[in-house]
């Protein structure tokens, strides 16, 4: 079941931002999170699937829901899938339940090699998602959630709690603002020395070295709990797209 859970699984490419994806229903369709590939509506960018030994098939976004509602994207590969490959089929059944035990796959960090990890869902948060008690990092997002006795889809990994100080986001932008201003001072040609010391230099260090610890912070907090969304919703639109 984890090889045939790995052979469904892609990495997921659009510019800059990676995430994972995985072959549903039919051979020529693969499902991923909208947030994964947002770059495409902003810079027109393409979509790649690549998987774990890098064959890397261009698709063709066919529909989506924004990360704001289901957070899901359907693509279209634009070519023949090799014969090893499996497609995930749906668990529609399921009554999604704490104690449940799940197996999810995908590429966290963005890394090239393909990781596949058990859990089992702590609890249902509402009709559209349930939390997964789980190593869900970044790059993870639209990786399959399967259900460990049938084998079948029950959600899509969308979402890695990073549990932070509220004022975490407004500390990240303050580290934002100095280095704007230190280079935007330095490019200027600006100086401030004190006693010989170039403070504007200093302040630059300073806010470089505090963006690359909230960097770090970012990629590596991992409280163990993810987010699945439920793989109804995308049932529900290739029904309505007349592909099922």
């Amino acid at each position: 079941m984890f090889e045939k859970l790995a052979n469904s699984t892609y990495r997921i490419v659009c510019g800059h931002s990676s995430g994972s994806g995985f072959s549903y229903r039919l051979e020529n369709i693969i499902i991923t999170n909208c947030h994964v590939i947002e770059n495409t509506f902003i810079t027109k960018q393409e979509i790649y699937a690549i998987t774990e030994d890098n064959i890397r098939f261009l698709t063709k976004l066919i529909a989506y829901s924004s990360k704001e509602e289901y957070d899901f994207a359907i693509l279209e590969i634009q070519s023949s899938l090799p014969k090893n490959r499996n497609i995930l089929q749906p668990n529609l059944e399921l009554e999604l339940k704490r104690g449940i035990k799940a197996v999810f796959s995908g590429f966290p960090h963005g890394i090239p090699d393909l990781l596949i990890h058990e859990a089992i869902i702590s609890n249902v948060q509402n009709s559209k998602s349930f939390y997964l008690d789980g190593s869900i990092n970044g790059g993870n997002s639209g990786g399959p959630i399967i259900d460990s006795l049938s084998g079948k889809v029950i959600g899509i990994v969308t979402q890695r709690r990073f549990l932070s100080p509220n004022n975490y986001s407004s500390a990240k932008e303050n580290v934002k603002n100095i280095q704007k201003q230190c280079k935007s001072f330095i490019d200027k040609g600006g100086n401030v020395y004190i006693n010989g010391l170039d403070i504007s230099r200093v302040v630059g260090l300073i806010s470089e070295s505090l963006s690359i610890t909230s960097s770090v912070l970012d990629s590596n907090a991992n409280v163990g709990i993810g987010i699945g969304f439920r793989i109804i919703f995308v049932e529900n639109k290739l029904k309505e797209l007349g592909l099922i």
